[in-house]
């Protein structure tokens, strides 16, 4: 009888355990990551304006530079850009350097 008892608690214990599991604090699961690219040039204020404030921010960054690489240049083209810096956060699009912008949508990964 205590035999049938225990193996009952333990198994009501094993089928708990998963619905503990989940309910863990948002605090402790991954958060999603940032990937940040910016199509720039070398000569462009503005890519430097996004450049200080990507380094300011903690935010890294892959940077593309349209006028050394034709990959790069391919790339940006088959996106659409027309100017510099065109940046993708996570695939979306930025044209231009807007500060605003670009905390808000760093923002929802943090």
């Amino acid at each position: 009888m205590i035999r049938t008892l225990l193996v009952s608690i333990a198994l009501g214990l094993t089928a708990i355990a998963p619905a503990i599991a989940s309910d863990a604090p948002k605090s402790r699961q991954a958060k999603p990551v940032i990937e940040v690219i910016m199509y720039s040039t070398a000569t462009c204020g503005y890519c430097e304006k996004a450049r200080q404030w990507f380094t300011s921010h903690n935010v890294a960054w892959d940077e593309r530079d349209v006028e050394k690489s034709a990959d790069a240049r391919a790339q940006w083209q088959g996106l659409g850009g027309v100017g510099t810096p065109m940046i993708l956060i996570n695939g979306k699009r930025f044209n231009g350097f807007v500060e605003r912008a670009l905390e808000a949508e760093i923002a929802k990964y943090r």
